[in-house]
């Protein structure tokens, strides 16, 4: 008899235990939530990323992926601990994910040794890269955090934050956000209005937040965008 791969178990048992599909476009939020987390979050076919933090200490956003087969793991760890999460996901292809409430994933994770052993085996696959990525970025500079951290947040190429929220977010001074920002702006990648910020060169922010160059040497003509 063939037996089904890690994979499509969690698939089948999230299902099965009430869960509901979904889909979104690429670019589209998948979700975006302040407390304890409304749903588990199963990634059936496509790509997430999922920005993070917790909110009970002073912490850095940081990002978790999730591709076909994986759960989304700040939210499930979240969920299981009983903790308050911020976190924004949003869809780097065509995805389709499965969501189930809390209360089911508890009984899943309670009462199938064999749901609880796939899903945890599968965390543990993917720790080692996680905590890879986020070394390397929590070594990249306060440009490349910045320019990440406001596309992470916008909704349309637009941010609603002020310049102390983003430095709390990132823990810096709210005076070194303002200088970073003023520089994007003189440069022409976004626009500043009172708690608002538009983004109007998101290519370049993103090459920026790559580290494909950087505000202390000229930045490269791109009159497309």
């Amino acid at each position: 008899m063939r037996t089904q791969s890690p994979a499509l178990a969690l698939d089948r048992a999230v299902l099965d235990a009430g869960g509901i599909l979904r889909s979104a476009p690429e670019g589209r939020v998948a979700y975006d939530w302040r407390g304890l987390p409304r749903a588990f979050v199963l990634v059936k076919t496509g790509k997430m990323s999922v920005h993070f933090k917790t909110t009970d200490h002073p912490m850095l956003w940081t990002e978790c992926r999730a591709v076909g087969g994986q759960d989304c793991m700040p939210v499930t760890a979240a969920i299981l601990s009983k903790r308050a999460i911020s976190v924004r996901a949003v869809c780097m292809a065509p995805t389709t994910w499965i969501e189930l409430s809390p209360a089911s994933l508890v009984l899943l994770v309670h009462d199938q040794p064999a749901f609880r052993r796939a899903l945890f085996a599968g965390h543990a696959r993917r720790l080692p890269a996680f905590f890879s990525r986020i070394s390397t970025k929590n070594a990249v500079g306060l440009d490349q955090r910045i320019a990440d951290w406001l596309l992470s947040h916008a909704k349309e190429n637009e941010v609603r934050a002020t310049h102390s929220d983003i430095a709390a977010d990132l823990l810096t001074a709210r005076e070194v956000v303002t200088r970073r920002l003023k520089e994007f702006a003189t440069k022409g990648w976004i626009e500043q209005r009172r708690g608002r910020i538009l983004i109007d060169a998101p290519a370049a922010l993103s090459r920026v937040a790559k580290g494909v160059f950087s505000l202390k040497y000229p930045a490269p003509h791109h009159p497309a965008l």
